[in-house]
Order: C-alpha cells, then structure tokens, then sequence
C-alpha cells in the first residue's frame, strides 16, 4: 500500500489543534502544581496507549466499533454499578474507583459506551426518530447510565448525557422534542426570583408574539392552521390563569402565607396587587389572541377574492386539533413548573440553593460560601488584564485562591497569566476544534459513524462551553472539566478514547472508498 493511500483519512487539523490543546493545559496543570503536571503528561501518553491498543483490536475491520458496541455499553454500566457498591466517596460523589494513588471516573466512560449504542441501534434501517416507540427505546438507553450516575450522584456528568439529543436532532428528531425541555428548564429557573404569575404572562405574551409574526408572513396552509391552533390553546391558557388567579385570591392569608413568594398580596412591579395585574394582562391576551382566530375563519367564511387568506381556507381537522392539544399541553406543563419551582428549589440543600443564587445576586453575598470559588476566578482572570501576568507568575494562583484549579477552574490560570489574548486565543482554537469534528461527523457516509461524529463534537462542546460559563459566573458551579485541559487521568483518558475511536471511524471509511 502507497504512502499516500496509508495518510488518506488522517484529519491533520483535528489532529494538530488536539496536541496544541493538550499541550497546553499540561503546561497550565504544570504551572500550577508540578508534580500533577508531570502525571498529566503520564496520563497522555498512556491515553495514546489505548488509542494503538483500539486501533490494532479493530484492525481491518470497518464495523468493528458498531458490531461491539453492546458490549462497551455493557462494561460501562458494570462500571457503573460496582462503583456505588465499592467506590471511593470524594467530595460528597460515590463516583470514584481507587486504586492505591490511582482513582478512576466510570462516568467519562459511560458517554462513550451510550453514544455507540445509541449509533449502532440509529444506522438500523428500520430506525425512525419520528416514531414515539423507538424515541422511548433511546431515551432507555440514555436514562440507564444517567440513573446510576445520579445515585453518586453526579449532576455535571448528567448534564453532558443532554448533549447526545444534538446528534438526535442531525438524525431527525423533532426539534420540539429539544426544546421544550430547555424552555421548561428558563421557566424553571426564573419563576425561582419571579412571581410565577408574570412569569407565565410573559411567556405567553412571547409565544403569542411569535405566532402572530409567523401568521403575518408565512400563507402556508400547514404553518396557518399550526398558528390558528395555538393561537386557541393561548387563548385558553389566559383564561387559565385568570382562573387560578381568582381560586388563589380566596385563600387565606395564612396559607398564601405559608408558599412565602409564590402567591404575594402584592406585586413587585406594580402598585396593584397581583389579582389586578394577572385580571388586567390576561384578559389583554385573551383578546389579542382569540381576534386574529375569529377574523382568519370569518376571511374563509366570506372568501374575500382579494384576501390572502383565500388561499388557506379549509383549516386541515388533524393540524389543527394537534397544534391545539400541543400548545395547551405545552403551556399546562410551563404553568405547573413555574408554580412548583419555589416550592421544589426552598427543599434544595443549602449550598445547591446558593449555587443559584450566586447567578441572581452575585457571589460577593455568598463569599464564604459557595460564591467563594467564582469570585476569585473572575479576580484572577480580571487581574491578567490584556496580555497576562506571564507564565508561571500568576499571584492568585501562587496564593491557592482558587479551589480546585487545576481542574474545574484551570481557565483562571489562563486569565490569569496568558491575558485576554491567551483566553481568546485557547476559545478560538477549541471553537475550530470542535467544528471540525461536526464537519467531518456530516460527511460521513453511513448513520452509524455520522451520529456517533456528532454525539463526539456535541459531548466537547457541552463540556467546553458549560466549563468556561461556570468559571465567569454565567452558570451554577456544577463540576465539569475542560476537555483535554483540565488536570485528571479519568477525563483526558475518556476524551482521547471517544475522539480516538471516532477518528478510527472516519480513517477506515475514508480508506474503504479508495
């Protein structure tokens, strides 16, 4: 075989960009504790081991990730399991093996052995996303090790796990599928500092906005009858809460009393109590929404020559009563949430309450706290200003303000002593990074190799992109390192194994077209 033909499928920039990342987080892990800089390096080379150990088992066979793809799953969920039976207990997770001086992280393991499974049952040629059947058998297969995982428990690896329903999406998922977890989850959050009341105001105001602007630009006769039908469920969903706001304004004090902030006698923004204002701007949407209805169906009734709507008559039955059994169940789910938040977040342990809070009201309330660790990290980053203090001179690093910098909050370092230069420089280079893996995930030819590609680049961009949040105060403390960067032998080998095998992937596709 030629030089040429052998070098065919080897992605040089995925490549190049990995080593430059690596490098330069065990220089950082180096700067601030040597010695752990040094087992990083270790725990590199020994992660290439297993990339020569994977790539001669695999040896000419193209499916051989695909045929044993049951049996990764299968180790990781032993892993699993015998971790909660006899794991090593770190800070307050059962999620650690140890072995003398060595711990390892079955969890890093876990995404691989899901993402292949999940990869291996998609490239069936029965697989349908749009079926709610084989969407229950995948979701099966995520919820197995996402249960386990949450009896360490260990909630920063959870989150990962949602990053596999990008690569659902590439394959065909209903993209609502996607959303509304996600809107549900803002509702959530906000309605913990909000009067659920507005909240859900304001969220059907915005949903009305939306569906008002498609109905005025788009005559598709689908998308019509889609928007006519949440239009209705909006106008039902007003009335709702007018409804609620009327059985709430009836208890007594004392009971209102007793769900603190979640039913107040009076607003926070208006001078009228929350019966008046919830009355007031429920109505308002009743009307807003219910008119452009009427109007749509006395247009048809008419046939209007001249009215572009004459092209939309006869509201197909089966889009509309679903767009309408759709957005009321939608929006009965955003009102039970909203309500149910504060009562859900007041019986939180106390440092998992000031982790949210620490987003509201800023760390320096809870600085000796569990705002303490973001406070320094934006000092420390704050303090390297444009071009960094240079390396090895970090003086909050030096002092050990910063718990746990060499691996949550390794970015500090980088703040710190290589600047907003250095900072930016690194956030490009990952940018590039994980774009080339979702470039080379597309052009993968069969469904196997392109959705595990996906679930590869959506798993570092999960991680990279909730990492750095987390360190500048943009999302709670939560314990999810930065691939490829941050100091633990666990992590860097489970990321060079799931970009390893990926790239195996791609090379031997890349050589069976030759």
């Amino acid at each position: 075989m030629s030089q040429s033909r052998l070098l065919k499928g080897i992605d040089w920039t995925v490549l190049i960009l990995g080593f430059l990342i690596v490098t330069f987080g065990i220089m950082n892990v180096y700067s601030v504790n040597p010695d752990l800089g040094v087992k990083q390096l270790i725990w590199f080379g020994l992660g290439m081991v297993m990339i020569l150990i994977l790539i001669i088992a695999s040896g000419n066979n193209r499916n051989f990730f695909e045929i044993y793809s049951p049996v990764f799953y299968i180790i990781s969920l032993v892993l699993l399991v015998g971790v909660l039976i006899v794991g090593k207990e770190i800070n307050g997770a059962k999620a650690w093996y140890r072995f003398g001086p060595l711990s390892l992280q079955p969890a890093e393991f876990a995404k691989i052995g899901t993402a292949l499974l999940i990869a291996n049952f998609i490239n069936h040629s029965n697989a349908n996303l749009k079926d709610l059947g084989f969407i229950g058998k995948i979701l099966l297969i995520i919820a197995i090790p996402v249960v386990l995982i949450l009896l360490q428990p260990d909630l920063g690896s959870v989150i990962i796990f949602c990053s596999l329903s990008i690569a659902l999406y590439r394959e065909g998922l209903n993209p609502w599928i996607i959303l509304a977890p996600i809107i549900l989850l803002i509702i959530f959050l906000i309605s913990i500092v909000q009067i659920p009341f507005y909240v859900l105001l304001v969220f059907g105001f915005i949903i009305l906005t939306i569906a008002l602007l498609i109905l005025a630009f788009n005559y598709n006769q689908n998308v019509v009858d889609a928007m006519h039908g949440v239009l209705i469920g909006l106008s039902i969903f007003f009335l709702l809460l007018i409804g609620i706001c009327y059985l709430v304004e009836d208890l007594s004090e004392t009971t209102r009393e007793s769900f603190g902030h979640l039913f107040p006698m009076r607003s926070l923004f208006f001078s009228e109590p929350i019966f008046f204002n919830t009355t007031f701007f429920g109505l308002i949407g009743f009307f807003i929404s219910i008119i452009p209805v009427l109007i749509l169906k006395l247009t048809e009734q008419k046939e209007i020559n001249d009215s572009p709507f004459k092209t939309q008559s006869g509201l197909a039955a089966n889009v509309l009563n679903f767009s309408i059994i759709a957005s009321i169940v939608l929006l009965l789910f955003a009102s039970t949430v909203s309500f149910i938040s504060p009562i859900i977040f007041e019986k939180l342990p106390k440092h998992q309450k000031e982790r949210v809070m620490v987003l509201y009201e800023g760390e320096a309330k809870y600085r000796d706290t569990s705002g303490y660790n973001l406070l320094y990290a934006k000092t420390a980053i704050g303090s390297g200003e444009l071009y960094g203090k240079g390396y090895n001179q970090g003086t909050i690093k030096k002092g050990r303000f910063v718990p746990e910098q060499q691996t949550d909050y390794i970015f500090t370092t980088v703040g710190e002593e290589w600047g907003f230069i250095g900072s930016t420089a690194l956030v490009i280079v990952y940018a590039v990074f994980v774009g080339r893996l979702f470039f080379i995930a597309e052009i993968q030819k069969n469904r196997f190799a392109r959705f595990y590609g996906y679930a590869v680049a959506s798993i570092l961009f999960f991680h990279f992109f909730i990492n750095i949040a987390m360190v500048i105060g943009l999302f709670p403390t939560v314990g999810i390192p930065l691939p490829f960067f941050s100091y633990g032998g666990s992590s860097l080998w489970g990321f060079t194994i799931l970009i390893g095998i990926f790239l195996i992937i791609h090379y031997k596709n890349s050589q069976g077209f030759i």
